[in-house]
């Protein structure tokens, strides 16, 4: 029988890595000149579900230490 542990699934790290991606990309890519206003938007709609959710794991790891 297999037991579940709650927690902060293992695909945490993936989005906290997709979201610094992002992040960095949304920094970057209006240097150069292929940046438009539909790919602004495109990186914020990646960026504003993975900023709820990486809110929701810094919660989760905070009420665990305590």
């Amino acid at each position: 029988m297999a037991t579940v542990i709650p927690g902060i699934p293992d695909g945490a790290s993936v989005a906290t890595a997709v979201l610094l991606l992002l992040l960095l990309l949304r920094d970057f890519l209006p240097v150069s000149k292929h940046w438009e206003s539909a790919v602004k938007v495109s990186l914020n709609m990646g960026i504003i579900p993975l900023l709820f959710s990486f809110g929701a794991i810094v919660l989760f790891k905070l009420v665990a230490l305590f």
